[in-house]
């Protein structure tokens, strides 16, 4: 029971966030559970994946150094499912009221930790499969690993969330600054992820993951603090 409980907190962690915006902040379950995971499904399962394997992988790797390698998956990244966001905003939730954003933001994150105990490596048939299953492997019987995991996972929920929230922003205010943000913050760790990966970097060492967990957190405050700076200045244009 007690190797399950980092799967079980992930879970609680991604689920537990959107009971408390439904029952207590009147946020539609259909705007979450529909159109955020949705948006999520469509920016991953669409876009990025599709590109990654046969932009990235196929014809990237062996091309570009891991540097450029890790901008481009960045890149990617914050394309796919930013621009996802931005879809949905534009043509189906363009009035929404912050506890409202911020649902929908929290769908992609929630989702990711709901879903990825139970997933398999994601990077199968890839370059950095081996590695990836190696780390995979060393870290599952760490249980201090584990838990770094859900601490991970609650990282990038507050990264999903001040991301989308900042591309609306920058849509409903026709100010660039927020987006651009948005997209640079969100590739960052997306990107320096893959860089790592591609470097081989021990994750199973404690003192490496603290390392790239403090960058998380350091671009989850950034965006954040960016967030709130912008919805204050506009704060006629957001609803509660």
């Amino acid at each position: 029971m007690k190797k399950h409980l980092p799967s079980i907190a992930s879970i609680l962690a991604g689920v537990i966030p959107i009971v408390i915006l439904i029952v207590y902040f009147d946020v539609p379950r259909k705007l979450i559970i529909g159109y955020g995971i949705l948006s999520w499904i469509i920016g991953v399962g669409l876009f990025k994946m599709p590109v990654y394997h046969l932009v990235v992988v196929k014809f990237l790797h062996g091309r570009l150094s891991n540097k450029w390698l890790g901008i481009t998956q960045g890149l990617v990244s914050a394309f796919s499912e930013l621009g996802s966001a931005l879809i949905f905003f534009h043509f189906v939730l363009t009035d929404l009221s912050l506890p409202q954003l911020i649902g929908f933001g929290l769908a992609a994150g929630a989702v990711e930790s709901v879903i990825l105990p139970f997933i398999g490596n994601p990077f199968t048939g890839t370059p950095l499969e081996k590695h990836t299953a190696d780390m995979e492997q060393k870290m599952s019987l760490n249980l201090s690993m584990q838990w770094m995991g859900v601490l991970e996972r609650l990282i990038a929920m507050v990264i999903h969330i001040a991301s989308r929230g900042l591309i609306y922003v920058s849509m409903i205010t026709f100010s660039l600054l927020p987006g651009i943000i948005a997209v640079v913050t969100f590739a960052a760790v997306d990107g320096r992820g893959y860089y790592a990966l591609q470097e081989k970097w021990a994750f199973d060492n404690i003192k490496v993951l603290k390392k790239f967990y403090l960058f998380l957190a350091i671009i989850a405050l950034l965006q954040s603090v960016s967030f709130l700076f912008f919805s204050y200045k506009y704060l006629h244009l957001l609803k509660f």
